[in-house]
């Protein structure tokens, strides 16, 4: 028997709860009041959260040691009798407090059972007497973290990992800490740390993925499932997460169709399945993302983030009061849901509902006074409600506070490997590492070009205009010399892009589109015209078409500038710019209905623009959009333009000029609303003098400035001139 006894004890040491409660369990056989035997079954019964079964091996022992009663507080806890179980930690708290092992002890047992708080206080107790105990501040910091004191926690931690940088779970926890208070390049930073300590642990890719998620590196998180799949490749769940994140990354994207597909035949009752089809499936095929949250739903009826995507699909398809019943359900599982109040209160303001909004938006703006997206509601709504002091100050502290630029998805994989940079810092080392290598590696122009192009990117103009010039002495073929000459045109740096092209134009006589483009800012519209003529005929698509009919124009052939849009009208165009520079050609030689078919064929969403309902605003450039409202509303088809406009309010609330093209809009029929949607646009930094005059035209009494002849309404915004051409 004691054999036996000592066999249990080993493996209890050795973490094999198994093996310990088959040798336990031989020694209770021969002896059943045997003390250690019954102490340790029910210890091992209490981690399995056997309540009963612990309480039936402790009623065997006589011992009323602290130690042991705390093992019977756990016990009478996970047996459902959580009031008894508090009972014993009260009586035992002061005998705790006076004894450092037993101090211990009480934290880990009230962290155990749930009681975080009390665990948190038990160990900061220990820690004022042994501020530099790694135990004590890493169990500290655990129950911080459980108990949602992520502050705390962190300070805990942080200490801990200096003290002993090496130990694998103090990096775990510190990380899930970071992550909880949206450090994600920091939990990054630690998790990498860890794996490199212990890389056959399961857990760490699998928070690495997590964090990587969350933080919107879906690149970084693809392969972290990845790493974590190939240890533990029967998780469904993480497969169906991880294809998830294949769908992010857009390269993988029918990959991670073909997984979910995997999924759901497997787990068809799981609504999770479904409910992650379609966060990938809504852009493309809306509809059947429609009946895939729907099937979600039936299977579980309280899933909140269900409720939301779907009404918000059912918004964006501009099904909206199909849409308000769903924010109000998933508000009836979570009240608090700052986002699901916020998107309820933008539909009602698209279902000119101001009053509901801006109830809605005030319980949002109270749990989130910080949120721009909010406060940029919240001050639409009072705008049209005729509150408009108080709508000034809503937008005027969402100009304040509103992101100059916001990060998009990390789609490819990089993150992991600069995760302890901060943005600015990664930017720098990126043009370190990009010139370094293009410098030891000449015959890489490649590289040259990504330096230069970063370095301009990054706005340092005289640094990458010396770089391009670099890749002018390199020995590259003529896909680099158009690319680099493109991407030039884009940041209108005309010169050096005609130097690129006209070396591209040589051996890609496509190229001198592009060209021509550069020459006409240049050189002006006859240089440009002979160089379009050197595009071959099989290149002379939509694009061509736009930019020949913009340069004949210019040069002051308006009858043939006319035809060849016409022309241009019955072939693929892939630049909106030049659809847009050819729309407003139409519109000045009073072609507009014709503009409007330019530019719905021109809009990346295929939109048609004349018939709004019909519109995809997730695919639609803004610009355009814009555009096709104000020649709707030249056609004094006002309806239509100002459906266009709400949608445009709606997917770009920050943007000042459509609430300028509004007022514009509104201003003879509608005088009070117009005033509200240009004060809106005064708010949202708008300096615009056409905001200004119309607001002077709609007060009598305000003086007139002579300049507002040049600006009286909405033709003079396409064409900014006293006299329209």
């Amino acid at each position: 028997m004691a054999l036996l006894n000592n066999l249990g004890n080993h493996y209890t040491v050795c973490g094999d709860a198994g093996q310990a409660q088959s040798y336990f369990e031989r020694v209770v056989k021969i002896n059943p009041q045997h003390a250690n035997a019954n102490l340790q079954l029910a210890r091992i019964a209490a981690d399995r959260h056997q309540g009963t079964q612990a309480l039936a091996y402790l009623a065997r022992v006589a011992d009323t040691q602290p130690a042991t009663s705390m093992l019977r507080a756990e016990a009478l806890h996970w047996a459902g009798k959580p009031v008894a179980a508090l009972a014993i930690l009260d009586g035992l708290q002061n005998e705790a407090a006076r004894d450092q092992r037993l101090g211990f002890l009480f934290g880990l047992t009230c962290a155990r059972i749930g009681a975080y708080d009390r665990a948190e206080a038990a160990f900061n107790a220990l820690l004022a007497q042994h501020p530099d105990d790694f135990d004590v501040l890493f169990n500290l910091g655990r129950a911080a973290a459980r108990a949602g004191h992520y502050d705390r926690a962190l300070r805990a931690l942080d200490v801990a990992v200096r003290l002993q940088p090496g130990k694998v779970d103090a990096l775990l926890e510190l990380a899930e800490v970071n992550a909880a208070l949206h450090d994600y390049a920091r939990a990054i930073y630690l998790l990498v740390q860890a794996r490199q300590l212990d890389p056959g642990r399961p857990e760490i890719p699998l928070a690495l993925a997590h964090a990587a998620q969350e933080g919107e590196y879906y690149g970084d998180a693809a392969i972290a499932y990845d790493d974590y799949l190939r240890l533990r490749p029967a998780d469904d769940a993480a497969r169906r997460d991880r294809a998830l994140i294949y769908g992010y990354t857009d390269t993988r994207l029918a990959e991670g169709l073909k997984e979910l597909a995997w999924y759901i035949q497997k787990h068809p009752g799981d609504p999770l399945g479904y409910y992650d089809l379609a966060q990938l499936s809504w852009r493309d095929r809306p509809q059947e993302a429609l009946g895939q949250l729907a099937t979600a739903l039936r299977l579980n009826p309280e899933l909140a983030a269900a409720h939301v995507d779907l009404a918000w699909l059912l918004n964006r398809l501009g099904r909206t009061a199909e849409a308000i019943p769903h924010f109000q359900k998933a508000l009836a599982i979570n009240p608090r849901d700052f986002r699901a109040l916020d998107q309820l209160g933008s539909a009602y303001l698209t279902l000119d509902r101001p009053a509901d909004a801006e109830k809605a938006l005030r319980q949002a703006v109270a749990i989130a006074p910080d949120n721009p997206e909010i406060l940029m509601h919240l001050g639409r709504a009072l705008m049209e409600l005729g509150h408009e002091e108080e709508a000034r100050q809503y937008l005027t502290k969402f100009q304040s506070i509103r992101p100059s630029r916001v990060r998009g998805p990390w789609k490819q994989p990089g993150m992991i490997e600069s995760a302890s940079l901060s943005a600015a810092a990664r930017g720098k080392r990126e043009i370190e590492r990009l010139g370094q290598d293009a410098h030891t590696h000449p015959d890489d122009p490649e590289l040259q070009l990504r330096l230069a192009s970063l370095l301009l990117t990054e706005g340092r103009v005289e640094e990458a205009t010396a770089e391009f010039r670099v890749l002018l002495t390199r020995n590259a073929e003529d896909r680099i010399w158009q690319e680099a000459g493109s991407f030039l045109l884009g940041f209108e740096q005309y010169p050096l892009a005609r130097e690129f092209l006209q070396r591209a134009a040589i051996g890609r006589p496509a190229a001198n589109l592009d060209l021509a483009i550069a020459l006409f800012f240049l050189d002006g519209p006859a240089t440009a015209l002979r160089t379009l003529e050197q595009v071959p005929v099989q290149e002379q698509a939509g694009d061509y078409l736009l930019l020949k009919a913009r340069i004949l124009d210019a040069s002051g052939q308006g009858d043939e500038a006319e035809k060849v849009l016409e022309r241009g009208l019955q072939l693929s165009i892939s630049r909106p710019q030049l659809a847009r520079q050819a729309a407003l050609l139409l519109v000045r030689h009073n072609r507009k209905e014709l503009a409007l078919d330019l530019l719905a064929k021109a809009n990346l969403a295929k939109s048609d623009l004349a018939n709004p309902d019909r519109a995809n605003p997730d695919r639609a450039n803004p610009d355009l959009l814009l555009t096709s409202a104000i020649v709707l509303g030249l056609m004094e088809r006002n309806a239509a333009a100002e459906k266009v406009l709400k949608e445009i309010e709606s997917q770009w609330p920050e943007w000042d000029r459509p609430y300028l093209v509004h007022g514009l809009l509104l201003e003879r029929g509608q005088p009070r609303e117009a005033r509200q949607k240009l004060q809106t646009a005064v708010a949202l930094g708008s300096h615009d003098p056409a905001v200004r005059c119309a607001v002077a035209r709609l007060t009598p009494s305000a003086p007139l400035d002579p300049q507002c002849s040049c600006v009286s309404g909405l033709y003079e915004l396409l064409f900014p001139k006293c006299s329209p051409p």
